[in-house]
């Protein structure tokens, strides 16, 4: 029995998978003979992880194949709806919504992101984080991989991403985040929510609102 989450609200559907299936099984979940790309991957856990991203995308309903942009950012094949994946072993998420704007990231904030936080902390996010807290640090790390994730983000340095200052880390929350696009700031709202030593950060936009 696969380890599925789902959680719907009104404009996106996010699903979470936790790998324990063999390559096989996940086949024989996703159905079909032919599986575009995952002859391309050599690495025995991220065929795991392709395949388990495909069947989730089955638990919401859609058949068809992920196809993806010159970028790398996916999309569905014949449908409208917007998609972001991310995965981070055992786990792999996928959000989905035909009205947003999405970007989703998972990751391990056992992770040492103290090593690399003065590429990807910006000034402000520098004057209130806790260099010390590795969940403060992976949180932000995740906020801005999500935000990259973003359809017209894509060469899009750290530095003009700014996480505001987060209070209190709860099992689950809300945080902001703004974005320079140009000679804009765009303000965006993200959430998380912890699952064991990982956290799961994403976000969601309307297209119309949103200026490049």
């Amino acid at each position: 029995m696969a380890a599925v989450e789902i959680l719907e609200a009104d404009d996106y559907t996010l699903g979470i998978w936790r790998v324990e299936e063999t390559e096989e099984e996940l086949k024989e979940i996703v159905g079909g003979e032919y599986f575009p790309g995952l002859a391309r991957i050599s690495n025995s856990r991220r065929k795991l992880e392709w395949l388990a991203a495909r069947a989730l995308l089955r638990e919401f309903g859609y058949t068809g194949h992920v196809m993806y942009h010159p970028t790398r950012r996916p999309f569905l094949a014949h449908s409208r709806s917007h998609i972001s994946i991310s995965h981070s072993y055992p786990y792999v998420v996928v959000i989905l919504s035909s009205d947003l704007l999405v970007g989703v990231d998972i990751e391990s904030f056992t992770r040492p992101f103290i090593e690399v936080s003065d590429k990807y902390l910006s000034k402000n996010e520098k004057k209130w984080v806790d260099i010390d807290d590795n969940r403060q640090l992976s949180l932000i790390w995740s906020a801005k991989e999500a935000i990259y994730k973003l359809p017209g983000m894509e060469g899009l340095g750290a530095a003009y991403m700014d996480v505001k200052p987060i209070a209190n880390l709860a099992k689950e929350g809300k945080f902001e985040a703004t974005v320079r696009l140009g000679g804009t700031v765009q303000r965006l709202n993200l959430h998380y929510f912890y699952l064991g030593y990982f956290n799961v950060v994403w976000v969601g936009c309307n297209p119309k609102l949103l200026e490049w």
